[in-house]
C-alpha cells in the first residue's frame, strides 16, 4: 500500500482528492516525532493482556502503517494514517486525520481504513462510538486486538489470523501473510522456527484460489467481527455500570434514602423482637403456672 505525507487544511472536501493526484516527492517534507509513538506502546500492552503472541500486533500494525524514521533507521506505526482509494496517507495530526476522515465521509467515500491498525470503517461500522475514538491508540488497537482474536478462534492459526486481518480476498491475504512472516522476524529478532506459525488446520485454507477459501475466509471474518463487537459490548457495559456506581454512591438522594431504608429496618427489626419477646413470656409464664398446679397436686397427696 502506497502511502504520502498529506499537509492538510480541512478547507473543503475536494481538497483531500486533490491530495491523490500530489506525487508524494512535491509534497513539503515536515520533521516528524517519533519519540512519543503510542502504537508500539499500546500493542505491547494489548498483545500482554488479549494474550496475542509477542509482537504479532506490534508486525501487523507496522505493515499497516509503517513510517521511516531515518535518524533511528527503523519503521514506526504511524497513528494518524487514513487510507481511502488503494493509498495511504501519513496526516500530522490526529485532529487532521479525524477533519480528513470526515470530509471524505460527507462526499461519500464509504472504504476508509484508519488509525494505527488501519480498521476498516465500512466493514467494522460498530467498532467505534464516533472518528475521535476510531482514531485513539487505546480504542483502535483494542479494537484490533479483539478482531485478530476472534479470527485465531476460527482458523487455530495465528499467522492465518493474520492473513485473514488483512482482507476479504484470499490471493492478497496469502502475499500479506508473507509481509507479516518477515516483520514479525525482524521484530521479535528470533527465526520464524521459534515463532508460533503452524498454519490453519482447516483445508479451505490450503488453496487461496478457491471458492472453498473464500467462503471460510468471510465466515472468519464474520464471526471475529461479531465476537470483536460483543467483546467491546460487554466492556462498555461494565464500565457504564461502574461509573453510574461510583456517582451513585456519593448522591445525596441516594444516601438519604440508603438511611431511611436502614432505619426502617431497624424499627421492623426491633418490633419483631418485642413481638417475639411477648410470645416468649406468655408461653414461660403458662408453663410456669402448669408446673405449679403439678406441684400443689403432688404435695397435697
Amino acid at each position: 500500500m502506497e502511502k504520502v505525507c498529506v499537509k492538510y487544511s480541512g478547507v473543503l472536501p475536494l481538497l483531500v482528492f486533490a491530495v491523490i493526484f500530489i506525487p508524494s516527492g512535491v509534497l513539503a517534507k515536515k520533521t516528524v516525532d517519533f519519540r512519543n509513538n503510542s502504537c508500539h506502546a499500546n500493542t505491547k500492552s494489548q498483545e500482554y493482556i488479549g494474550g496475542i503472541p509477542t509482537d504479532l500486533l506490534t508486525s501487523i500494525s507496522l505493515a499497516e502503517t509503517g513510517r521511516w524514521n531515518p535518524k533511528k533507521k527503523e519503521m514506526f506505526a504511524w497513528p494518524w494514517t487514513v487510507t481511502w482509494g488503494g493509498k495511504g496517507r501519513y496526516f500530522p495530526t490526529k485532529q487532521s486525520a479525524v477533519n480528513a476522515v470526515a470530509e471524505l465521509q460527507y462526499s461519500g467515500v464509504k472504504n476508509i481504513d484508519v488509525g494505527c491498525m488501519q480498521v476498516n470503517l465500512k466493514y467494522h461500522p460498530k467498532a467505534f462510538r464516533d472518528l475521535d475514538e476510531a482514531f485513539d491508540p487505546v480504542s483502535n488497537i483494542n479494537y484490533a486486538r479483539r478482531f485478530l482474536a476472534g479470527l485465531y478462534k476460527s482458523t487455530g492459526s495465528w499467522i492465518q489470523a493474520a492473513a485473514n486481518y488483512h482482507s476479504t480476498n484470499p490471493l492478497l491475504n496469502l502475499n500479506y501473510q508473507t509481509k507479516i512472516l518477515e516483520i514479525w522476524r525482524k521484530v521479535s529478532g528470533v527465526s520464524l522456527n521459534n515463532l508460533p506459525t503452524n498454519p490453519s488446520k482447516d483445508p479451505a485454507y490450503r488453496d487461496p484460489k478457491t471458492r472453498l477459501a473464500q467462503m471460510a475466509l468471510l465466515n472468519s471474518r464474520f464471526k471475529a467481527r461479531l465476537e470483536a463487537e460483543r467483546g467491546e459490548k460487554k466492556g462498555k457495559k461494565a464500565r457504564r455500570q461502574l461509573e453510574a456506581w461510583r456517582k451513585a454512591r456519593t448522591s445525596p438522594n441516594l444516601l438519604a434514602h440508603t438511611a431511611a431504608k436502614i432505619k426502617a429496618k431497624l424499627v421492623q427489626r426491633q418490633k419483631s423482637e418485642l413481638k417475639n419477646d411477648s410470645k416468649n413470656f406468655s408461653k414461660k409464664r403458662l408453663e410456669q403456672l402448669a408446673k405449679g398446679r403439678k406441684n400443689r397436686y403432688f404435695f397435697q397427696r
